[in-house]
């Protein structure tokens, strides 16, 4: 089961998100939301898709209601660059701040706090705008990669 205090406030938001704009409600992209919830975060398409499987869920309702998210802002989706190009999703509801470091030669991401980059994000106030969320990505080699490099092991 999903983590019910998650699960409730994406609900609640899709809920909002669906009457403002005229839709109707669906028990099956509810079952989707629950499945993602439900995810280790960040997740991949495919991996929701198998999910989803055993609620007998099509793929493309899988994507379509993926693609719902995003537009709802309950979804955040990133593409990584591992081998080969990969969209990869994660909850955007639960907490305002997201930063990570990631490296290009890897894809490896790590995640990090900075409690000064925090503090002055959430003392900036914006004329006319409502700050909802911040992500920070900083990209760059990380130490394994440089290491790599240095002895002349990667290219």
């Amino acid at each position: 089961m999903a983590n019910v205090k998650t699960y409730s406030s994406a609900i609640t938001v899709l809920a909002k998100y669906v009457k403002e704009h005229n839709m109707r409600p669906s028990l099956v992209r509810n079952l989707v939301l629950e499945q993602v919830c439900c995810m280790p975060q960040p997740f991949t398409a495919d991996l929701l898709i198998k999910a989803c499987k055993i609620e007998r869920i099509s793929v493309g309702t899988v994507y379509n209601a993926l693609n719902l998210f995003i537009d709802a802002q309950l979804l955040r989706a990133t593409t990584r660059q591992r081998g080969k190009a990969a969209t990869e999703y994660e909850l955007a509801i639960g907490g305002t701040m997201k930063m990570e470091v990631i490296c290009t030669r890897c894809g490896r991401i790590t995640e990090f706090h900075d409690k000064a980059v925090a503090r002055l994000l959430q003392d900036r106030k914006y004329s006319n705008f409502n700050v909802a969320q911040v992500s920070i990505r900083v990209y760059g080699e990380c130490k394994v990669c440089r290491r790599r490099v240095a002895r002349g092991l990667d290219d």
